[in-house]
C-alpha cells in the first residue's frame, strides 16, 4: 500500500476534518441549556435522521432518555441500522425503571406485531431480564400466527 497522498486524498481528508469541526461546535451548541433536545430527539428518532439521533443520544442525560423511552422501544422492535444503538440506550437506563415500564411501552407494538417485532423484542428483552423475555417467548409461541409462533419457540429453546 502506498504512503504517498493525492490531492483528491488531501481533499477529502480536509472535507472530513472541517465536517467533524463542525459537528463538534454544533454538537456543543446542542447540549446547551435552552435547546429542546427531547423534542428535537422525538422527531428524529421517528424520522429521516434516525442515526444521526442514535449517535447523539448517548450525549443526553438519563432524564432525557427516560423521556425518548416510547421511541427506543420503537427502534428496538423491527430490523434497521441502528437496533443496536436503540438496545444499548435502552438499556443504559437505570434496570429497575426499564424493567417496569417496557412491558406497557411495548404492548403497542406487539399487538399489531408480526415476527420481526416478536424477534427484536425478545432480543430486546433478553439483554434486560430472563423472566420478562420468558414471559413473551411464552406468549409468542402461543399465537396463532406461525411466523410469531416460531419466534417464541425459538426463544424457549
Amino acid at each position: 500500500m502506498s504512503e504517498q497522498t493525492t490531492s483528491h486524498d488531501e481533499a477529502v481528508w480536509r472535507l472530513l476534518v472541517d465536517a467533524h469541526v463542525s459537528f463538534a461546535a454544533a454538537g456543543k451548541e446542542f447540549l446547551s441549556d435552552g435547546v429542546n433536545r427531547v423534542a428535537l430527539m422525538r422527531a428524529a428518532l421517528r424520522g429521516r435522521d434516525r442515526l444521526t439521533a442514535l449517535y447523539v443520544a448517548p450525549h443526553l442525560d438519563k432524564r432525557e432518555l427516560a423521556e425518548l423511552f416510547e421511541e427506543l422501544v420503537f427502534l428496538a422492535s423491527f430490523s434497521h441500522g441502528g437496533v443496536q444503538a436503540a438496545r444499548d440506550l435502552v438499556a443504559s437506563l437505570p434496570r429497575d425503571w426499564v424493567l417496569a415500564n417496557v412491558e406497557r411501552v411495548a404492548e403497542p407494538l406487539l399487538r399489531e406485531g408480526d415476527e420481526d417485532e416478536y424477534r427484536r423484542l425478545l432480543e430486546l428483552y433478553a439483554g434486560l431480564d430472563a423472566q420478562l423475555t420468558q414471559r413473551l417467548a411464552r406468549r409468542a409461541a402461543a399465537c396463532d400466527n406461525p411466523h410469531v409462533r416460531e419466534a417464541g419457540e425459538d426463544f424457549l429453546s
